[in-house]
């Protein structure tokens, strides 16, 4: 199989907009299966999981495969939600081209826009599927303005439906019978090529040769958004969006991709007899073949029984057995082609987002990073022996999505599942279930920093004496803030002169610094962005010690700041609500409760869409009040941006909440 006889695309699109049902009529027409499965009877393809099939919607990653007039479709089921967001940019980046899909009726929703965007930071071409176009009360006029509001003027019909609704009987191609539109085609396809534009102005026209070698080009570009309209249920409109991927679809012969080689970023054109270069981007755990890794091979080819190197740890991975997968169905393979994807099994080496390439050209894909995130749960075993076994599963389910973190926080001591939603936690939660654990969950404590405003000195003499050798040690210092953000989080300087405290004493200043740092001053968060000057002291010739000068360094650095007018940072998350217009006023309303700042306002349609700045100890909850205030209408997305000072009133709660319970333990 030639890469040039391949089509890489992944189905994108809110949730709802019919994405696993367009690929369960692909696989029908092009007689990959012999019925075509639906989402309702749980009968799909790409929806395998007990959870997926129960919910009736997509949560990971799906691989399907069809062959369309002589050309080898390979198709990446996305999920749709925003709780699953990372899985659908992983999706992505093992595509060449990506199909993204609008529900007629629904329009343009917040999870499009995100996709149709991170498509397009990613050079991917991209094609727009109206689907659902036999659904009732379809506003024409709101959906044609939605689309040229996502696409521009990029976007260009190739098919036109025939009616809406139940009067939805078909399509008109603008290559068989709407020619009247075939202009503005042409017009975006031509702009790729400064010659064919040229000679389509002056000649008023191109071949049909010409412009089969523009539409690529333009797809790649950006410049041309094709636009579809179908009804994937019943199959209307899809077989002309089938031919058009295999005439134009993009290749994934001479694509240009970000890569590192040696440290430095560079361009790197895909090519069959190129290095070898690969990407992980999908990881399942299988009871019988253990880890499976899912590669795309960008470029180059891969063997069964070659070796490859991770670039990540340079680890050497041998190719073992490797398998071509329709949903759940694998077939074993001997070797995988440029543009292919394949799973490779007994690969421990390799995790998700790894770039595995030959050993002669260490290369590593550039990939587009993935949201932090940002909602949690802390967690912890109901029954006593249960730690071990947590631990194991927990790490298999967070390398199987990139955006689940599972982390013991220094602040805190509490084990914390993070994820994009109280949603994506939840199912996370439901599969370790599964898997024999059964946990006790809390709102996990925000991890709040500290650090100072103002400039104070601070002074500490440390002395001991036990009847047999003393500790002595003295120390001056004052403390400065640092521009917010600092990568360490203290600047360390020594002005001491004259030898007042002895050189190989100051490491020992600095340990007891940084161990302050990590317990906090005024609430017992971490401190940060701050400047330390050592600039006096005094030592004793036999009492002094290391342990003399970190104790004194520790206590003068506590006094410095506690004298620095200190305040608590807390996490600023950026969030973005989309909500039907009725329910504007209660949403505003309640954001405004919790601390939120409206940055904007946007319409799209029926429906609001509001981006605000919030604190994250605020927004922890936000999906379970979100979901009762809009009867599950509203969807969100949350992204970590920056610390911002606690307000006073605030602050004042949390250092007396903090205050007690150290209190507390201490007389426990």
């Amino acid at each position: 199989m030639a890469g040039t006889d391949l089509r890489t695309v992944a189905l994108l699109g809110h949730g709802g907009a019919g994405k696993t049902t367009l690929g369960e009529n692909i696989l029908f027409l092009a007689k990959a299966v012999n019925r075509q499965g639906t989402v309702q009877d749980k009968s799909t393809v790409s929806d395998t999981a007990d959870d997926e099939k129960e919910r009736g919607h997509s949560i990971e990653n799906a691989l399907l495969r069809a062959d369309w007039k002589g050309k080898t479709l390979q198709i990446v089921d996305t999920p749709g939600y925003p709780d699953f967001y990372g899985q659908a940019l992983r999706g992505l980046d093992a595509c060449d081209c990506a199909v993204i899909v609008v529900h007629a009726f629904d329009g343009v929703a917040l999870n499009t826009r995100r996709l149709f965007r991170a498509a397009g930071a990613r050079g991917i071409p991209r094609i727009l599927v109206i689907n659902r176009c036999d659904a009732e009360n379809i506003d024409e006029a709101r959906l044609q303005t939605q689309i040229e509001e996502l696409a521009g003027q990029a976007a260009k019909p190739v098919t036109l439906p025939e009616g809406w609704g139940a009067g939805f009987t078909g399509v008109k191609s603008i290559f068989r019978d709407a020619a009247d539109q075939k202009e503005g085609f042409i017009e975006a396809a031509v702009e790729a090529d400064d010659t064919l534009m040229e000679k389509y102005l002056e000649e008023g026209g191109i071949s049909d040769d010409e412009l089969a070698m523009a539409i690529p080009l333009a797809l790649r570009g950006g410049s041309l958004v094709p636009v579809f309209y179908t009804s994937a249920e019943s199959g209307t409109g899809v077989t002309e969006l089938l031919d058009f991927l295999a005439d134009y679809g993009p290749s994934p012969l001479g694509r240009t991709l970000a890569v590192r080689e040696g440290g430095e970023e560079k361009e790197f054109v895909t090519s069959e007899d190129g290095p070898m270069l690969a990407y992980c981007f999908k990881i399942t755990f299988d009871r019988q073949a253990g880890k499976v890794a899912y590669l795309r091979v960008f470029s180059g080819s891969l063997r069964q029984g070659e070796q490859a190197k991770v670039a990540r740890s340079g680890e050497t991975v041998k190719v073992g057995h490797m398998l071509r997968t329709q949903g759940t169905a694998r077939s074993e393979v001997d070797g995988a082609p440029t543009g292919s994807h394949v799973a490779l099994t007994k690969v421990e080496e390799i995790r998700l987002g790894d770039s595995i390439h030959s050993p002669q050209t260490p290369l590593e894909y550039v990939a587009v990073a993935t949201p932090e995130p940002m909602v949690g749960l802390a967690v912890q075993t109901k029954a006593r022996g249960d730690e071990a076994k947590i631990g194991k599963e927990l790490a298999r389910l967070s390398e199987s999505d990139p955006c689940l973190i599972v982390e013991r926080t220094k602040e805190t001591n509490e084990l914390v599942v993070r994820g994009l939603s109280t949603l994506h936690v939840d199912i996370t939660l439901k599969r370790l279930a599964k898997a024999g654990v059964e946990v006790e969950t809390s709102i996990p404590r925000v991890a709040y920093r500290e650090t100072i405003t103002a400039n104070a000195n601070g002074h500490y003499r440390h002395k001991k004496q036990t009847g047999g050798a003393g500790q002595f040690g003295e120390v001056y210092l004052k403390v400065e803030p640092l521009e917010r953000g600092q990568e360490d989080p203290l600047q360390y300087v020594s002005e001491i002169f004259g030898g007042a405290i002895p050189q190989q004493f100051l490491p020992a200043i600095e340990k007891g610094i940084r161990q302050k740092m990590v317990e906090g001053v005024i609430a017992g968060y971490p401190v940060v962005d701050v400047c330390v000057k050592v600039y006096d002291g005094k030592y004793h010739d036999v009492d002094s010690k290391e342990i003399a000068f970190i104790i004194a360094g520790n206590r003068a650095f506590s006094l410095a700041v506690e004298g620095a007018k200190p305040v608590l940072l807390e996490p600023m998350v950026e969030v973005e609500v989309e909500v039907p217009s009725e329910y504007m006023g209660d949403i505003t309303s309640d954001l405004n409760s919790r601390r939120a700042r409206i940055q904007g306002m946007d319409q799209a349609g029926n429906r609001q869409v509001i981006s605000v700045m919030a604190p994250l100890a605020e927004m922890q909850t936000y999906s379970t009040q979100l979901r009762s205030i809009t009867a599950g209408r509203g969807t969100f997305t949350m992204e970590f941006s920056h610390y911002d000072p606690v307000p006073p009133n605030v602050q004042q709660l949390i250092v007396a909440k903090a205050k007690a319970a150290k209190e507390a333990e201490q007389s426990s």
